[in-house]
């Protein structure tokens, strides 16, 4: 499967490229899934949903938000009717949208993506973002043939590369693991 991560999308001139080079990238590139961190696609404050819909309509599967999610308060109902748009996981718990989704990429495959804040260096206090991933993978219901302690053990040994990553930065970081989703489900 080929994943494509692209952020962090910074204004007029984010989302122009964006629009001109995606819909290549996909084809050329063989692209399954794209997820677009549009945190500051809007001005450098957060995304609109103008811009929002621009960027899904230039072929993001996905977009993330930050710290700035909700800059532009349009976001906070168009979050709502859009399940592409991911604010953080670790968010206020009152927050509108969702920070984590299970997508099906071509070909029935199954992409988890889910959103977390770091604590260091931010403006506001943010919830605990380890504890909010352990709650995601918690909620995935595993079925046979898989089996959750070999694809749990490998994502807790890179999950150090992460916490370091979150860490280190204060910021965003991607973070993969091999874990298949084998007929699982959100719960």
């Amino acid at each position: 499967m080929k994943l494509l991560f692209l952020g962090d999308v910074m204004g007029r001139a984010g989302r122009a490229a964006v629009a001109a080079r995606l819909p290549g990238l996909r084809a050329d590139l063989g692209l399954d899934f794209v997820v677009v961190n549009g945190e500051n696609a809007t001005s450098g404050a957060g995304l609109s949903a103008a811009h929002a819909k621009a960027l899904l309509d230039a072929g993001a599967d996905c977009l993330t938000l930050g710290d700035h999610a909700f800059d532009q308060k349009d976001m906070m109902g168009f979050i709502e009717s859009e399940p592409r748009i991911l604010r953080p996981l670790n968010f206020a718990k009152t927050a509108p949208g969702k920070g984590a989704r299970v997508f099906t990429a071509p070909g029935g495959r199954k992409v988890l993506v889910a959103q977390v804040l770091g604590q260091v260096f931010m403006k506001r206090p943010f919830d605990d973002p380890f504890s909010a991933v352990d709650q995601v993978l918690r909620a995935i219901r595993w079925a046979p043939p898989c089996r959750p302690p070999s694809s749990m053990s490998i994502a807790r040994r890179r999950a150090r590369r992460w916490a370091w990553a979150i860490g280190a930065t204060g910021g965003q970081a991607l973070w993969s693991a091999p874990i298949p989703m084998c007929r699982r489900a959100m719960r």
